[in-house]
């Protein structure tokens, strides 16, 4: 605004005519970036509520502790924006209606501090994403919660996750199985009386090791079947969780 006033002096226009031009041009910029801004920042919010209603936890935590820093940083770019339209058309506003340019440059530092206030935000929030953090708490008890629940598992110990993005979540434990529920898996997969005659049939030493390691060769393929079942369940409810690592205590 100051600008186009000492030009118009030099120039012999009237500055009267030339600043209202600038004043409008000015004002006309700002009205159209605060349309798209609008826009923009209305989109990246419903988004933000639509994924925060997925991940089960309120938007304030989506925005301050959720694991999607794509969405954020759009979102904070946005806001930063439409603020800045705001606070900018304030300052030339104020320059104009009182002569006094020291708005002017008032509103530029206010918009820069502005920009800058939400470059770190985005920057402190976004870098748990580069160097991972735990899954959220709430969840991660769902998980567990899930797993115990289930008949063949007595307990789950020494849980650890790690999200390595937006939608890659690693879940590892230790589960302690339940022999009687995974013996009676094992026992209704095959004939019982034919086992029951194949050991009445054995006469030596040898044939007695020979069948014991077939059997528990046997378990352990059934262990291994109902620990896929038990990762194939977790996967399923819980798509984010690409990696799935269970072990047996």
């Amino acid at each position: 605004v100051r600008e186009a006033v000492v030009s118009t002096q030099s120039t012999g226009q009237n500055p009267s005519l030339s600043l209202d031009h600038s004043l409008s041009t000015a004002y006309a910029v700002l009205l159209f970036t605060a349309v798209i801004e609008g826009w923009s920042l209305s989109f990246a919010y419903r988004q933000a509520k639509i994924q925060s209603k997925l991940e089960g936890v309120s938007f304030y935590h989506y925005i301050f502790k959720g694991y999607e820093p794509n969405t954020i940083a759009v979102l904070a770019e946005d806001i930063a924006a439409t603020l800045g339209v705001v606070i900018a058309g304030a300052g030339i506003g104020l320059s104009a209606y009182t002569g006094n340019p020291m708005y002017d440059a008032l509103g530029s530092i206010g918009v820069g501090t502005l920009l800058g206030g939400m470059a770190v935000f985005i920057i402190l929030r976004n870098k748990d994403a580069l160097i991972g953090r735990s899954m959220n708490s709430i969840k991660q008890r769902a998980v567990v919660g899930m797993l115990e629940r289930e008949e063949s598992v007595l307990s789950v110990n020494d849980v650890k996750t790690m999200v390595e993005g937006p939608s890659y979540v690693r879940f590892k434990a230790e589960i302690f199985f339940n022999t009687e529920v995974i013996t009676k898996k094992y026992l209704d997969t095959i004939d019982t009386a034919a086992l029951l005659n194949e050991a009445q049939s054995l006469q030596t030493n040898t044939d007695m090791e020979n069948f014991m390691m077939e059997q528990n060769q046997r378990m352990v393929d059934t262990l291994a079947l109902e620990v896929d079942r038990l990762e194939y369940l977790i996967k399923r409810k819980y798509p984010e969780i690409r990696h799935v690592d269970l072990e047996l205590l």
